[in-house]
């Protein structure tokens, strides 16, 4: 629909300013003459209105496409053996997969205008799944649940580096979800040990050089490095920082970090995740009616919820959310409240006046200046430019474009200190005052021209795609100004005989990805690869998988998991050791769980283990179902020589929840806890 709106026209002063320099808006003159080197040059200065609906604009919103709605980005989920299969695969594997999944209904994700975030996981919640549907995506030549050795950590770089080449400059990516390691790559069963931490963040920052990385939690390591966050229970009442006093846990969590650990970490890498309306529907304390209820759209209808759910947006400073994706965009009431929502979201940039040269010459200089706020909650987060056109006034198609120099939108920031009580940020978003010249090819035909502004996507071939938040745009990206005359004075200014389209959605936007990107087909299978063989349990002599993980429940943010391969003297040099070191807070512990949520069976058994640590304390062994312990319970002292103990227990009952053997560590202390050669076997 088009619709014509009138433009506040004036002779004004384009005050010279240092590009993305921040002024008070009440500065600067009504009129005069903006000052090029020695000649004085008139400018034309134009207020455009506003628009005041949501922009379905790319890299921000609902992380989920909707044909008939708002959202145009897609979170994708990569199985690591569906991009190697083994050590001496190649990129074009890499590639050819992100060919098959960037596709929706027969198009291109580019010819959509959509973007993907790829994550890379290798376990997706410790079962094996079945044969149609596998939950284990080891390539065939790696032992699966094998986190710690080194074997793994060099594949782990080698494929974070092939990720980079296919990534990084692959206009159809956005970001890159870390993944790769826990269940789901959501950093938990097990969590990244320091030791992987510091390898990750050198590869991942020595892979991606454009793209953003974001990680689950928001250890120092991941940023310092400047990576952003997928949280994957986003507004959970749970998990707000209020809660911080009532569970000690919540102070690990994002939220509560992002108020008071890292509260700058979204002005360099975006913030996102997923709602979680499971959590909403079956856990006691989660109080849907209290904030954004029980599905997607019970948020989007309800007042209340979504002004809980913004409330969240603006405070942490979130580009686009899942999950709550899922909204029915064929329902208009629905729709409208998903669009008072994608307003909130990510970046929001409303260009407040704009001053430019009305009359040149052909090979002369277009002198562009503007101030524009970003009334968003976050900034835009890649080095996409602003170009200046001249379109045809007939056709509105330009006629010559030009990338404007000296302009980085993403230091565009937004408000900041979020209030919920006065729903505005505490200090307003600034104006920023950008000014810049460009060229006119001098063979450029002489007439009259519509002056216009426009964001490249500069990986899609340098082609109008995000729009500024103001009524002057027509079809294709262009925001137009006014009309400039070339090789003599324009008969007028003033758009005032232009009827303006809406910028909320435009279907013509696209981006082109390469040809040669887009043909890169899988390559050959490789040479079968050297299998390890399946670990089996036998119950008489072994039920330990020595592969799979130990994880570390932390109850404190410095308390560590280690491992090695320092072992008792008398034993192998490459004896796998496991070390708990630091502050240990109030409940952490240690816990082997067995694979496909694997139980044990009424009976008796025997476990046996060497374990050193700080003199004087001890640790408590004992065998849970879930988190209910059942049978053990037995307290092993440490001292600076490795000891061994054997604990026998006797299980009565078939278990009801997956078997968990663990090790309490001692409460409000700091110490160090070893454990090696650790054995587990049925006596009966």
């Amino acid at each position: 629909m088009q619709q014509a709106l009138p433009l506040c026209l004036s002779l004004a002063l384009a005050a010279t300013t240092t590009n993305g320099h921040a002024q008070d808006a009440g500065k600067g003159g009504t009129a005069g003459k903006a000052d090029k080197g020695r000649e004085a040059v008139e400018l034309v200065t134009v207020k455009p209105a506003e628009f005041p609906g949501a922009i379905n604009n790319p890299l921000k919103g609902f992380r989920g496409y909707h044909s008939d709605g708002y959202g145009l980005l897609h979170r994708k989920y990569v199985p690591w053996n569906a991009i190697e299969t083994g050590a001496a695969d190649t990129v074009e594997r890499v590639i050819a997969h992100t060919n098959k999944i960037c596709r929706h209904r027969g198009k291109g994700f580019e010819e959509l205008n959509v973007k993907l975030v790829p994550r890379v996981f290798l376990d997706w919640d410790g079962t094996r799944g079945t044969a149609k549907r596998p939950k284990q995506h080891w390539p065939a030549d790696m032992a699966e649940f094998d986190y710690d050795s080194p074997e793994f950590h060099q594949r782990l770089i080698k494929l974070i580096t092939k990720m980079g080449q296919a990534w990084d400059n692959d206009p159809r990516i956005f970001a890159v979800q870390m993944g790769l390691i826990g269940y789901w790559g959501e950093h938990h069963n097990p969590a990244p040990t320091a030791k992987q931490r510091h390898l990750l963040v050198r590869a991942f920052r020595n892979a991606f050089r454009n793209k953003p990385v974001l990680v689950r939690h928001t250890d120092p390591e991941f940023m310092d490095a400047g990576f952003g966050i997928y949280y994957d229970t986003f507004a959970n009442v749970g998990r707000e920082p209020h809660m911080a006093e009532k569970r000690p846990y919540v102070k690990g969590q994002f939220p509560w970090q992002a108020t008071h650990v890292y509260p700058d970490i979204w002005k360099r890498s975006p913030i996102e995740g997923e709602v979680e309306y499971n959590w909403q529907k079956q856990r006691k304390d989660a109080d849907p009616e209290g904030t954004f209820g029980r599905t997607p759209d019970e948020t989007m209808t309800a007042p209340s919820y979504r002004r809980y759910m913004i409330d969240k947006i603006r405070r942490y400073h979130t580009s686009y959310l899942g999950w709550i994706s899922g909204y029915s965009s064929s329902k208009t009431d629905v729709l409208t409240g998903a669009g008072e929502v994608q307003k909130a979201f990510g970046y929001r940039l409303v260009i407040e006046s704009l001053s430019y040269t009305p009359g040149l010459e052909p090979g002369g200089e277009l002198t562009v200046a503007f101030s524009v706020r970003n009334t968003g909650s976050a900034p835009f987060y890649l080095d996409w430019p602003v170009a200046a056109a001249l379109l045809d006034p007939e056709t509105r198609k330009p006629m010559w474009s030009s990338p404007l120099q000296g302009i980085d939108i993403r230091t565009w920031l937004p408000g900041e200190r979020w209030n919920s009580d006065t729903f505005t940020y505490e200090v307003p978003a600034k104006r920023w005052d950008v000014e810049s010249s460009v060229a006119l090819p001098k063979g450029l035909a002489a007439g009259e021209y519509i002056v216009a502004l426009a964001i490249l996507d500069r990986q899609g071939d340098m082609i109008p795609s995000a729009r500024f938040a103001i009524a002057n745009y027509v079809a294709g990206g262009w925001h137009p100004f006014g009309y400039v005359g070339v090789g003599a004075p324009p008969r007028k200014t003033a758009l005032d005989d232009v009827a303006f389209d809406s910028p909320a959605f435009d279907r013509t936007l696209s981006y082109r990805a390469p040809q040669a990107l887009l043909a890169v087909q899988p390559p050959p299978p490789l040479p079968e690869a050297v299998t390890p063989s399946r670990w089996k349990p036998d119950p008489t002599t072994e039920l330990i998988n020595p592969w799979r993980y130990w994880c570390l429940v932390r109850r404190s943010e410095t308390v560590e998991k280690r491992v090695s391969a320092d072992g008792p003297v008398a034993e192998p040099a490459d004896r796998k050791v496991i070390t708990v070191a630091g502050d240990y807070g109030r409940g952490s512990n240690l816990t082997y769980t067995f694979f496909d949520n694997g139980t044990l069976g009424p009976g008796n058994y025997r476990f046996s283990c060497k374990v050193k640590g700080t003199a004087g304390q001890s640790v408590r062994f004992d065998v849970a179902d879930g988190w209910r312990s059942v049978a053990g319970g037995t307290d092993l002292p440490l001292a600076t020589a490795w000891q061994e103990h054997a604990v026998e227990f006797e299980i009565a009952a078939a278990f009801k929840n997956g078997t968990r053997m663990r090790f309490s560590l001692p409460h409000d202390t700091t110490g160090e806890f070893h454990l090696t050669d650790y054995h587990l076997r049925r006596t009966q």
